[in-house]
């Protein structure tokens, strides 16, 4: 499966299965996108990079860092301590499925959390 953000800076790949998208409404997620934030995940082995002029890393208040473009804001990852790499769903070319909505207590008042997948209050991992 192949991904790139808006202005083609960045650019990349992911190799094998790929997780359910969550949905997160946290507010980092919401603060660094507009809505919930739509992420799949694979390990690091299977994510390949291409091109990375545009990429640039901001570490949140939870130490996890997200990556995005900074020629056209794009976000598209975030990492943490473990093994794998979470790429956001709308940055990918194919076709993907919504696994869970997390994080739904943290909504905003204004979003409207659809029914087409599971609730979680935290995360379900």
């Amino acid at each position: 499966m192949n991904g790139r953000c808006l202005c083609g800076a960045v650019t990349f790949s992911l190799e094998g299965p790929v997780r359910d998208v969550l949905i997160c409404h946290c507010s980092l997620c919401r603060r660094a996108g507009t809505l919930g934030g739509a992420y799949t995940s694979v390990t690091t082995d299977a994510f390949h990079l291409g091109e990375s002029d545009g990429l640039a890393w901001y570490s949140d208040e939870n130490g996890r860092e997200r990556g995005f473009c900074e020629r056209c804001g794009a976000t598209l990852f975030w990492r943490g301590a473990s093994d794998a790499i979470s790429v956001s769903a709308g940055a990918l070319d194919g076709e993907l499925r919504v696994g869970a909505h997390i994080f739904v207590d943290s909504a905003a008042g204004w979003e409207a959390v659809p029914d087409d997948a599971p609730h979680h209050a935290g995360s379900p991992e």
